[in-house]
């Protein structure tokens, strides 16, 4: 070993763009078409995402409506604030945070729509956030049975998601060679799956259907599905429908057993059962509290 000849080794650290260094709020929640806040001011970040519904908000002087699938950056110091219009409610996910890094001033009274490449990724940092803190509660409380890394993945998935939208507003490099790992035929179909389910959401749509309809056996739909989603598909299209169920609660005058009904279940029990489950209290609970306060703070999802 020791005729073997020395090299010099050349090590390179790698240049972060984006540092998150604290995250200071989680919140997750249901807004009432009411709902509407006085506005506040705070030293840190915060990353407002409308994953349901609309919302308008109040920035810089500026006066904006905020729709489902699009996000807003407020900056450290920037009186803000969010309401709704009285006829729309909303479903909101919030994270703030500190961020020293220059290229945050990217981000400054910014708001766009997330690319379709990114609703993935931005869905990863909501199940992450939720697996690891209480969230809607001050200060952030870790959950005893969080994953291993989770709070560091948190942080990995919102750098990349921070890195990504600026790459992908700015052009700077193609989508093909981005989003290479998201845009394979499996996630394609997965994702294909997923738009037929969200169009179909008030009908009872069965294996058998999405069989013929994409020409792949049962067996292989669920694969691939539960590989790109991490759900399977009868779990996903029940929580397409808690979450419309969620919105007419909210939004119509409509009794349990018809909101039941139209999102095609079989019978009121059954629908308040599952809506039990996922949400934590039953659909008539669920639109007292709500007509009550005017927010709902949504706490980790519960597993079917």
């Amino acid at each position: 070993m020791s005729n073997l000849p020395h090299r010099d080794f050349t090590r390179i650290s790698p240049k972060n763009t984006f540092n998150i260094s604290q995250f200071v709020t989680i919140l997750c929640y249901d807004l009432a078409p009411n709902f509407k806040t006085e506005g506040e001011i705070h030293d840190f970040w915060e990353l407002v995402y409308v994953d349901r519904g609309e919302i308008i908000f109040t920035a810089g002087g500026d006066k904006q409506r905020l729709c489902q699938g699009e996000i807003v950056f407020h900056q450290p110091g920037e009186f803000h604030r969010h309401e709704c219009d009285g006829t729309h409610s909303a479903t909101v996910f919030i994270l703030t945070f500190d961020c020293r890094s220059p290229a945050m001033n990217y981000y400054r009274r910014r708001y766009a729509k997330v690319p379709s490449e990114l609703t993935s990724l931005i869905k990863r940092l909501i199940d992450e956030c939720t697996a690891n803190f209480v969230v809607s509660e001050y200060p952030l409380v870790p959950l005893l049975d969080a994953p291993i890394g989770g709070q560091q993945l948190i942080r990995i998935y919102l750098e990349e998601f921070l890195i990504r939208m600026m790459r992908s507003e700015e052009k700077k490099l193609t989508s093909g060679i981005l989003f290479t790992s998201d845009r394979t035929p499996e996630n394609k179909l997965a994702e294909d799956i997923c738009k037929y389910l969200s169009k179909h959401v008030y009908d009872r749509v069965t294996l058998e259907e999405l069989s013929e309809k994409f020409h792949f056996g049962k067996s292989h739909l669920c694969g691939v599905f539960k590989k790109a989603k991490g759900d399977t598909i009868v779990s996903y299209h029940l929580k397409l429908k808690i979450s419309e169920a969620k919105r007419l609660l909210r939004e119509e005058k409509m009794s349990v057993s018809e909101i039941s009904e139209r999102l095609g279940f079989e019978n009121p029990a059954y629908f308040s059962r599952i809506f039990g489950k996922i949400v934590g209290m039953s659909p008539r609970a669920f639109r007292k509290k709500l007509i009550n306060s005017s927010v709902m703070f949504l706490g980790k999802e519960k597993k079917l």
